[in-house]
């Protein structure tokens, strides 16, 4: 039995869902509110007149990427060829690899997946263009490429003045096509202050894709495509005139980092990891079950400027304030009614990187578990 619930109807919520569990530690899907967030995301992408292309890292499931197809999705966005892969296998066309493909043993796979798929990549520069060129002619087939443009985040991407120069290139090419341009605006995230700054960078990181593909299509070339991404700017992002695409992924389930971005609320959370308190050795602390290879390492700022690993859906002010590998310690009051047996669910702070260490998740729905779903692109880093 496990100690008084307190909290928010959405802790009490997640917190039922603890209770289904034999087993710990579990992800466990609520697949009403998964339903709901596909279809309110949808919904928002259709009335903006804006394609909607979830990224699949979040999940890494056909189950999931086929709900957000039926909704309206026009694709998936993977990172890694073995995510898009998976994604071919279950009989997903119009995949987006958004990651440069360099490497022959990578460029065949890519080849091969062109020939069953249709096929896109991102990429920043003239060698992976070239790289990509020769294998699809090799292999007798094509794929489009969007040129990737680094708008802030300073990770892949090319940078805005040199854009116009890679997008000649590519159209030189044979047997790839160019598409058009993508950023990805991820530094929003924890360069932004408050929302009204999250709007207006996303609103700045947009405009920078736009005038490349203005000056694109003044140069001659395609750019059908202008594509922006993240759940915590896809509101704003889809807003402005002439984006045609955005590829939020966090959406499909929801986390802590985006409740403290504004994107959701803890009533959108969808997934939460149930574990058991094993130990109380004091009255201020206890362990339970679930350490970095359950939630990740991710400490996302989520209160002032403490860190911690994740919070206790029911105890709002339970957080897990260290973890080695197997082990999470929760900050307790010494009232705490939390004893050793407990089920407890918990808020991650970043459902993606958590999903990827499990093999499988469990689905609940009017308070039972009704399904198992395999994490099938779980660890596909090649």
């Amino acid at each position: 039995m496990t100690a008084e619930i307190e909290g928010t109807p959405a802790g009490s919520r997640l917190q039922d869902l603890a209770e289904l569990v034999a087993d710990t530690p579990r992800i466990v899907i609520d697949r009403r509110i998964l339903q709901a967030n596909i279809v309110r995301m949808a919904n928002r992408a259709a009335s903006a007149g804006v394609a909607l292309r979830p990224h699949t890292k979040t999940h890494k499931m056909p189950q999931v990427a086929r709900m957000a197809a039926e909704a309206g999705a026009v694709g998936v966005q993977v990172a890694k060829l073995g995510e898009a892969e998976v994604m071919a296998d279950a009989g997903f066309d119009g995949i987006l690899v958004a990651y440069p493909i360099v490497g022959d043993a990578k460029l065949a796979r890519l080849a091969a997946l062109a020939r069953r798929t249709r096929i896109t990549v991102s990429l920043d520069s003239a060698t992976a263009a070239e790289g990509i060129s020769r294998a699809m002619v090799a292999h007798g087939t094509s794929c489009r490429l969007l040129v990737e443009v680094d708008t802030g985040l300073h990770r892949i991407g090319v940078q805005p003045s040199e854009a116009l120069a890679l997008a000649r290139t590519i159209d030189r090419l044979p047997a790839v096509e160019l598409a058009g341009v993508l950023t990805h605006e991820g530094h929003i995230y924890t360069a932004a202050g408050d929302v009204a700054e999250m709007e207006r960078m996303t609103q700045d990181a947009c405009r920078v894709v736009l005038e490349i593909a203005a000056r694109m299509r003044a140069d001659g070339l395609a750019a059908p495509v202008v594509s922006v991404g993240s759940s915590g700017t896809a509101r704003f992002g889809m807003a402005v005139p002439g984006i045609t695409e955005v590829r939020p992924g966090t959406y499909v389930f929801n986390d802590l980092t985006q409740v403290q971005l504004g994107a959701a609320c803890e009533s959108d959370i969808a997934a939460c990891v149930v574990a058991t308190v094993v130990s109380r050795p004091a009255a201020d602390w206890a362990v339970i079950d679930a350490g970095t290879k359950t939630l990740s390492s991710d400490q996302r700022i989520v209160r002032t400027s403490e860190r911690s690993f994740g919070r206790l859906a029911a105890w709002p002010d339970t957080w897990i304030v260290r973890a080695s590998e197997e082990h999470g310690v929760l900050g307790l009051a010494p009232d705490s009614p939390l004893k050793i047996g407990d089920r407890v669910a918990i808020l991650p702070n970043h459902i993606c990187s958590a999903v990827n260490l499990h093999d499988e998740v469990l689905v609940a729905e009017d308070g039972r578990i009704v399904d198992r779903w395999p994490v099938a692109a779980r660890g596909r880093l090649q």
